[in-house]
């Protein structure tokens, strides 16, 4: 490929991104709201410490969302279709308490928001596929993976900015901030043109090797990997709630979780030149930062160290947030195309598990043993990732046309990879 047709392609791919971006941006949601929890729990004094509730039964809908999604996009239901349905869900059940108020009970609410991850479940994993669908580069996908999560963080801190000043008027007012959903709306409306279905794409790139697509396999290592990312996010997760009982000062923690949602943002537009640099090597390594760092974190945090902690901890998000895209980058590397949605979407569902257990759990063992122990054992789960895709980041893939992940090569058999023969084939919807 010469060098003018390689930027017609990236011209192409980056067109292509704006909307999946857009779409990114909603998988942010779940926390815009955290600013009004506490008047929100005085709106409703008989849900009492369950008022939490109404921020992590999000991560609960999204876990079937995921699953489902993943299975019916594409096959079932046009993706863009899929898409935009998804996106008036997420409007209407975002924006219902503003309008309900009061009236609505602390039941309903909690029903609104299980609805509203619903939705965010149901377009976020379209987002991740729409990526590995669209980009064959190994380098360009991991980028716009990357890309991808520093959208979701951005949209998280635009989201709390404008949500805890809403909040200042009422509780209700801080949903207003789910409004931003118009925007990716009116991006898949205009710019989103449907693409090829999963086995449309595994069927034309295998006849463009002589071969014929069979039915595709997610492979059994792909769900070690979502195994993994579960109990990575579930430890974390709490570990990121422990800042606010390690550090005194309510002001620092406040500033802290400010800047550690900026390093998220920072990671994801790094993800592209770190695979550049290191390859296959970007999750081993990424997942063993973060590890050691929060080893040093739990070490300064019981003398109440503050500078050593703080750099520590933020130091190690940078390895937390470069680890969610890094190991669906990893993913897609073993999942051939033609269950690439499918994929995702499972990849979503285990991811929000961890979301969803890690900090009642959290919560539950800080109450019991205090914050230094959980800290530690927040270690172990990412050192732990990082052996898996060190063993897994020396194997060559196989190409992503094939059918199924089952099959075995020699290591004498050259390496095959698919040419990019020309940007990805994308047709207005019928």
């Amino acid at each position: 490929m010469t060098a003018a047709t390689a930027n017609k392609v990236n011209q192409h791919i980056g067109k292509l991104m704006v909307p999946i971006m857009a779409i990114y941006a909603l998988g942010a949601s779940q926390g815009g709201i955290n600013a009004g929890i506490a008047t929100m729990g005085a709106a409703f004094p008989e849900a009492g410490a369950n008022i939490a509730y109404v921020v992590s039964i999000v991560a609960l809908g999204m876990i079937p969302a995921g699953a489902i999604t993943g299975i019916v996009s594409g096959r079932y239901i046009k993706y863009r279709t899929s898409i935009l349905v998804a996106i008036i869900l997420y409007l209407i059940s975002g924006l219902l308490p503003v309008f309900m108020g009061d009236s609505m009970g602390f039941t309903g609410l909690l029903v609104s928001r299980f609805i509203f991850g619903v939705a965010v479940g149901w377009c976020y994993p379209l987002a991740q596929a729409l990526v590995f669908k669209s980009v064959d580069d190994e380098h360009q996908r991991a980028k716009w993976l990357g890309i991808g999560w520093a959208f979701v963080n951005i949209g998280s801190a635009l989201m709390e900015l404008f949500g805890g000043y809403l909040a200042l008027v009422g509780w209700q007012m801080c949903f207003w901030v789910y409004a931003i959903g118009i925007i990716p709306f009116i991006f898949v409306l205009v710019f989103l043109k449907e693409p090829e279905t999963d086995a449309q794409q595994a069927a034309e790139r295998a006849a463009a090797h002589g071969a014929t697509a069979g039915k595709a396999h997610i492979p059994a290592l792909a769900f070690v990997y979502m195994i993994m990312l579960t109990l990575t996010t579930g430890f974390a997760m709490p570990t990121i709630l422990y800042c606010s009982f390690i550090v005194p000062d309510s002001a620092v923690a406040g500033i802290t979780l400010s800047v550690m949602t900026l390093v998220g943002a920072v990671s994801g537009f790094t993800l592209g030149p770190v695979y550049k640099a290191i390859g296959k090597w970007t999750l081993p390594v990424s997942a063993l930062v973060l590890g050691v760092l929060y080893c040093v974190a739990a070490a300064f945090s019981a003398d109440f160290q503050m500078i050593p902690y703080l750099i520590g901890f933020l130091a190690g998000h940078w390895g937390f947030a470069i680890v969610i895209p890094a190991t669906a980058d990893m993913i897609t590397n073993l999942t051939p195309i033609g269950a690439a949605t499918r994929a995702m979407g499972w990849n979503t569902a285990f991811h929000q598990i961890g979301c969803f257990i890690g900090t009642p759990v959290g919560v539950f063992v800080l109450g019991l043993v205090g914050a230094r122990i959980p800290l530690i054992a927040s270690c172990r789960a990412p050192l732990r990732l990082s052996c898996l895709a060190s063993s897994t980041a020396s194997s060559p893939p196989s190409p992503r046309w094939r059918s199924t992940a089952r099959t075995t090569r020699s290591s004498s058999r050259p390496r095959q990879i698919p040419r990019f023969r020309k940007p990805p084939v994308f047709v207005w919807a019928r």
